[in-house]
């Protein structure tokens, strides 16, 4: 009886170990489309701080549209695309071609090449516990970058995107400095907040600011032409 039930038992294991785990793999390449012809368009703010200049508090706002204009190939044999950049004042004026950068999607990385060279935007697949260098591509100092509320609803502007990620790139204050960077992005569309701010403040007061850039990035339309 023994011998019998060591047989059943015997075959049981080897029959579940036929069965290979149900894991399925999100990758989240659809937070970082590549389809030629979409467009993204923001309203863009810069401010710069300066309690020693007149104004001591400049803004600058305006809109930047971005187009997947062209595939082409990269140095490195890899498939990218051309990003035609267009500037306007306001929503009255007329787009003028400011400048081309390129991108690519590989199956690990999202890369941007702009003025300040290749730039690492996304790693896949998209976790958690994901940490890479946004500059480890080009000659800018190491900048660690992570992710957070990864495939959370978000709502800007009175629209909701149903499923979005924040790469976290910097989120720092002490007594006079305040540092903060991040972006997010949307499934399906690709980038649509970006927060930058390098600041001097004064005794950790984040509204009380001596000096130093801040720059913001909202999405205001989307779609393909």
């Amino acid at each position: 009886m023994r011998i019998v039930y060591f047989l059943f038992l015997s075959f049981a294991v080897l029959a579940c170990k036929k069965d290979p785990p149900n894991h399925t793999i999100i990758y989240g390449y659809e937070y970082f489309p590549t389809t030629i012809g979409s467009f993204k368009t923001y309203d863009v703010v810069e401010i710069f701080h300066d309690l020693d200049l007149e104004p001591q508090h400049d803004t600058l706002r305006y809109q930047i549209k971005e187009v997947l204009a062209d595939l082409l190939i990269d140095n490195e044999g890899d498939t990218a695309q051309k990003i035609k950049r267009y500037f306007r004042e306001s929503d009255t004026s007329t787009w003028i071609l400011q400048d081309i950068w390129t991108q690519k999607r590989t199956a690990s990385t999202a890369e941007v090449v702009n003025e300040n060279g290749r730039g690492i935007k996304l790693v896949f697949a998209i976790a958690y516990d994901r940490f890479w260098n946004g500059n480890a591509l080009n000659s800018g100092e190491a900048l660690s970058c992570y992710y957070e509320d990864i495939y959370l609803p978000f709502t800007q502007n009175e629209t909701l995107y149903d499923s979005t990620v924040r790469v976290e790139k910097e989120n720092f204050i002490s007594f006079i400095d305040y540092r903060r960077d991040y972006e997010i992005y949307a499934r399906n569309i690709g980038m649509i907040k970006s927060v930058y701010k390098d600041l001097e403040i004064d005794d950790s007061d984040t509204l009380d600011i001596q000096k130093g850039p801040e720059l913001f990035y909202t999405l205001i339309d989307f779609g393909t032409e």
